[in-house]
């Protein structure tokens, strides 16, 4: 086959969709924390493009649930509350045990070697003392079982919710202690799936769950002065 001429030039990403990865990633770094308030024009200003993309970045991440538009005030990142904590884990729970019970049980059939580098990833970003990468790493591990189901709807509910679970956790992940525990708990998770035991693998799942949602419900205390 005879190759084009000349190449089509890609054409850049819309400046709405430019706005919405900057105005995200700053959300889930914990750059733009909630209960602040900020101003559309003020955040146009910073990414040096008009208000209207920006507008409409932000119109997404309302129907995301990471902010509110405050009328004639502003937006604000979300803050969660302890309801919304535990609402959220029981939808996790629901979707994620029940990944680790179908993996396991056809552990045969699969490779885990996605999963082995992920957590590779979380060791090496621990050392590094780089919270980002250790965030991302451990979102990549919970997405990733869930993948190996081959289920795309089950898959599509957990990324929806995948934002706010990170929102609600980055302050408690954040602390190193419970980075190295949380690598210890994937460790065990992984090591019965790959040895096919489906019941030990979802009670390791869901004592990791357990311990997850407790620490982000002791750190929003902490910080709310309870």
């Amino acid at each position: 086959m005879q190759e084009p001429l000349v190449k089509a030039i890609k054409k850049p990403l819309p400046l709405a969709k430019i706005a919405l990865k900057s105005l995200r990633d700053s959300i889930l770094s914990g750059k733009l924390v909630p209960n602040e308030t900020y101003n559309e024009i003020a955040l146009a200003k910073k990414l040096g493009i008009s208000r209207t993309p920006v507008r409409e970045a932000l119109l997404e991440l309302s129907s995301q649930g990471l902010i509110t538009f405050l009328p004639r005030v502003g937006v604000r990142v979300n803050h969660f509350t302890e309801q919304d904590v535990k609402e959220i884990f029981e939808l996790r729970k629901a979707i994620e045990l029940f990944a680790v019970a179908k993996v396991s049980k056809d552990f045969l059939r699969h490779d885990f070697a996605s999963l082995e580098a992920t957590l590779q990833s979380q060791k090496e970003a621990i050392k590094k003392e780089n919270f980002l990468a250790f965030l991302n790493s451990d979102r990549e591990f919970h997405l990733t079982f869930t993948k190996l189901t081959n289920n795309k709807r089950l898959l599509t509910t957990l990324e929806n919710i995948r934002d706010m679970i990170q929102v609600m956790s980055i302050r408690a992940l954040a602390i190193e202690i419970r980075a190295k525990e949380v690598v210890e708990e994937h460790e065990k998770v992984i090591e019965a799936v790959k040895r096919g035991i489906s019941e030990k693998a979802v009670q390791e799942m869901e004592k990791h769950l357990n311990l997850s949602e407790r620490a982000v419900l002791e750190q929003r205390a902490l910080e709310s002065g309870k």
